[in-house]
C-alpha cells in the first residue's frame, strides 16, 4: 500500500478491557510503528535474510529503526529513497533489550570479528550505531576514545534504536511505503548533514577530555573468544 501523509508517530496504541490476565498479557507485548529506509519498496513477504552479515551491528537479519527522521535521513542518500513502513508486534519475552556493555560487547564482537557473539532471542534492540549515520563508534574501534565517551557522543546523537529480526518477519504486518522526495528528502538531507557537524563537534570536545576507569577496545578484546547474551 502507498501513502503519503506524514507519519509522526512511532507507537501504535491500543485500549484494552479484557480480563486481568488479558490486561497482563497484553503488557508483555511491544507493539511499535518502525520504519526502513531502502532503494525500493520491501512487502513483508518479499524480505529475505541474505547470507552473513557479520560486520552488522548486531549480525545478521533486517534492521528497522523507531524514528521516521532517522530512517528518512538514513535512505536520503540513495538514488531513489523508499521508507517502508511496518506495524511491528512481539512480547518481551522474544526481544532482547541491549544497552550499556552488553550493547558495546554485542557490537564489538560483531564489528570485529575477533569473538564470536551468540544471541539467543530472534529480536534485538538496542542503539543504532551505523557508519552511515554515526561517527563515534570507529574511533572506539581505534582506541582513541574509550566505552565512557563513546556513550556520551551517541547520547549526543540522539539516533534512537534500531531492531534487529534475526530470522522471521512473522512480527511485522500492515506495510505502507512512501516515496521520499522533493521537500522532504532536501529536508532530510539538511537534518543529516547538521547532525553530523553537530557529531563532529561534540566528538572533538570529548576526546580532549579524558574519562577515568574508562574501558578500550583492547579490554573487550581480552575478555575471551566468545559472548552470550
Amino acid at each position: 500500500m502507498f501513502i503519503d501523509d506524514k507519519q509522526t508517530s512511532d507507537k501504535i496504541a491500543f485500549g484494552f478491557s479484557g480480563s486481568e490476565a488479558e490486561n497482563q498479557a497484553a503488557e508483555n507485548i511491544v507493539v511499535l510503528k518502525l520504519y526502513h529506509g531502502s532503494d525500493r519498496v520491501r512487502q513483508i513477504e518479499d524480505i529475505l535474510f541474505p547470507g552473513p552479515r557479520l560486520t552488522c551491528d548486531f549480525g545478521d537479519g533486517f534492521y528497522l529503526t523507531e524514528s521516521i527522521r532517522v530512517a528518512e535521513e538514513w535512505v536520503a542518500r540513495e538514488a531513489d529513497p523508499v521508507l517502508n513502513i511496518y506495524e511491528f508486534s512481539a512480547s518481551k519475552d522474544e526481544i532482547l533489550f541491549l544497552t550499556d556493555e552488553a550493547w558495546l560487547r554485542v557490537v564489538v564482537g560483531f564489528r570485529t570479528g575477533k569473538y564470536n557473539v551468540f544471541l539467543k532471542s530472534p529480536v534485538v534492540r538496542g542503539i543504532i550505531a551505523n557508519d552511515r549515520m554515526d561517527i563515534s563508534l570507529p574511533f572506539f574501534l581505534r582506541g582513541e576514545i574509550g566505552d565512557k565517551r563513546l556513550f556520551r557522543c551517541l547520547d549526543y546523537c540522539k539516533l534512537g534504536n534500531q531492531y534487529l529480526l534475526r530470522k522471521s518477519v512473522k512480527y511485522l504486518c500492515n506495510h505502507t511505503y512512501k516515496p521520499l522526495k522533493g521537500t522532504e528528502l532536501q529536508q532530510a538531507e539538511k537534518r543529516r548533514e547538521a547532525r553530523r557537524r553537530g557529531m563532529e563537534d561534540q566528538l572533538q570536545k570529548i576526546r580532549r577530555q579524558p574519562v577515568t576507569g574508562e574501558k578500550f577496545i583492547d579490554d573487550y578484546l581480552a575478555d575471551g573468544d566468545f559472548y552470550e547474551v
